[in-house]
Formats: C-alpha cells, sequence, structure tokens
C-alpha cells in the first residue's frame, strides 16, 4: 500500500469513528458476527433440541426468549439464525457484485453495441422488483440455502452493473489510463490495475447497504417457504413458523422480527457513514 493509499484509508476511518451512527452500526455487525462464529459457545443450548413437554413457553430465566411449538430455544435459534443470515447477506452480495463489476465495467470501458446490448439486458431485470425477481428465480430453482443467495444474488446484479459502468464510463477518459495505453498495456492489466479498483468506492458502499437488503429479501423468500428449509434456523424462516401463534405466544414472530430490523439498520447505518467518508462532496 503506497503512503497515499495509507493516508486515504486513514481519513476514511477517521471519518467513520466520527459518526456516531456509523459507530454503532459496526458495533452491531461485529456484535451479530461475533454471535455467530462462536454460536455454539453463545447460545445455552442446541438450535434443533427439541422439549415437547416445554413448548409454547414465554420468556423465562430457563428460556431467555421463550420456546417455540418444539419446545426448542428461540434464543439459540435466533444466535445460530445470525450465521445463516449474515452468510446469505454476504455470499449474495458476492455474488451480485462480482458479476455486476464484470458487466458494467466491459459495458463502461468498451461501450459500443456490446455494451448496450449488456445494459439493456440489466434494464430489464431492473424493470422487475428485486423480490419478484428473486420469488420468480428461486421458484425455478427449487427451496434451497443455496438457490436462495443465487436468486438474491442475482436479482442485485443490475444494481452493482449500473454503478460499475457510469464509474468506467469517467475513468476511462482520464489522462491516466490514456498513459497506460501509449506505454503499451494491455486492456486486462489496465481494468486490473486502474479501472476496477477506482470504481470500488462507490461499490463498497452499495454492497454495505446490499447486505441489508439481501438479509430482508432471503428472510421474505424463507418466510413463504422458498427459502431455507426446517430444521435450519432462520429468521425468515422463524417469522413464518409463529404467525400462526402471533396472537397467542407473540414472542414467537417479535425476536426475529427485531433481529431483522436490528440487523438491517446495523448495515444501513455503517452504509451511510462510509458514503459520507468516501464521496469527496460530503468530506467537510
Amino acid at each position: 500500500m503506497t503512503p497515499r493509499n495509507r493516508g486515504t484509508a486513514w481519513r476514511v476511518v477517521r471519518t467513520l469513528l466520527r459518526n456516531r451512527l456509523a459507530v454503532l452500526g459496526a458495533a452491531i455487525i461485529l456484535t451479530l458476527v461475533t454471535a455467530g462464529v462462536f454460536a455454539p459457545l453463545v447460545a445455552p443450548r442446541d438450535y434443533a433440541r427439541q422439549s415437547l413437554e416445554r413448548g409454547y413457553e414465554t420468556p423465562s430465566k430457563d428460556f431467555w426468549l421463550g420456546t417455540d411449538q418444539y419446545g426448542r430455544d428461540v434464543f439459540s435459534r435466533i444466535v445460530y439464525g445470525a450465521r445463516i443470515s449474515l452468510a446469505v447477506g454476504f455470499l449474495t452480495v458476492g455474488i451480485g457484485l462480482s458479476v455486476g463489476v464484470l458487466v458494467g465495467v466491459a459495458a463502461g470501458y468498451y461501450g459500443g453495441k456490446m455494451g448496450n446490448i449488456l445494459m439493456r439486458l440489466m434494464d430489464v431485470l431492473l424493470a422487475m422488483p428485486s423480490i419478484l425477481l428473486s420469488i420468480a428465480i428461486a421458484a425455478s430453482l427449487g427451496p434451497g440455502l443455496f438457490n436462495l443467495m443465487v436468486a438474491v444474488g442475482i436479482s442485485s446484479v443490475p444494481r452493482y452493473a449500473r454503478i460499475a459502468r457510469g464509474s468506467a464510463l469517467s475513468i476511462r477518459e482520464m489522462e491516466y489510463i490514456e498513459a497506460a495505453r501509449a506505454s503499451g498495456s494491455s486492456d486486462l492489466h489496465i481494468l486490473t490495475r486502474h479501472v476496477i479498483p477506482n470504481c470500488m468506492a462507490p461499490l463498497i458502499v452499495q454492497a454495505t447497504l446490499g447486505v441489508a437488503s439481501a438479509i430482508l429479501n432471503a428472510a421474505a423468500l424463507s418466510f413463504i417457504g422458498l427459502g431455507v428449509q426446517p430444521p435450519f434456523p432462520e429468521w425468515g424462516a422463524m417469522l413464518s413458523e409463529g404467525r400462526q401463534f402471533i396472537r397467542e405466544l407473540p414472542h414467537l414472530t417479535i425476536f426475529p422480527g427485531l433481529a431483522i430490523m436490528i440487523t438491517i439498520l446495523g448495515f444501513n447505518f455503517l452504509g451511510d457513514g462510509l458514503r459520507d467518508a468516501l464521496d469527496p462532496r460530503l468530506r467537510n
């Protein structure tokens, strides 16, 4: 890392630390990631352990967040659910970001007929609401964790592609790109060393916010039975299982819903902070 890049990184970190909401968001995400990674140590019970004689219990000192209809500890299932929901969020964003960057950078750097075809395809996908596109893909692939990640990841590709294309269009006209071409650098070298790295700032912000959207869409798909299947604890699936008892046992829906809400707030706070730190127009 060059001294200039180190200075930029420290400036971004200092800006984030001065943003209280961004710090709060980072703390929420760090707490959830830690809980997910060390779920066997954090959760007092196995998420799949059933105690039918203790089913339908409300929160108590034995079961902090109560039990479900099978006597499973809701707190333990939420802790293990953090592992699944965060993995889905990160991996789906990884799918959408990698494909979107390739499509957007190719369309922006080369342009021409190929660029127009690629972006018109992205426009077609953008014309559909992301949740409906995710449902269509998940329904065609079938329920399951892997199919869930593919469905949500593909539905997010157009957003990253448009951002990457816009950045590539401006970067390709820069003087250092012309200098690289004049020195005989190949297109692959220019794309990997100059274009893509300089496109990443807005994409990082969008990816941070995209994790929240991915978790919400994944929860929605699991809620309607197209996502993670029982007995694995996923927050959307837990909401679906608890909705039939929402009047008598509201804790079965309140606590998974709070987990989704807090997670989304954390990523949104951090994403807003990154936007302020990385956007040169907002540095002052």
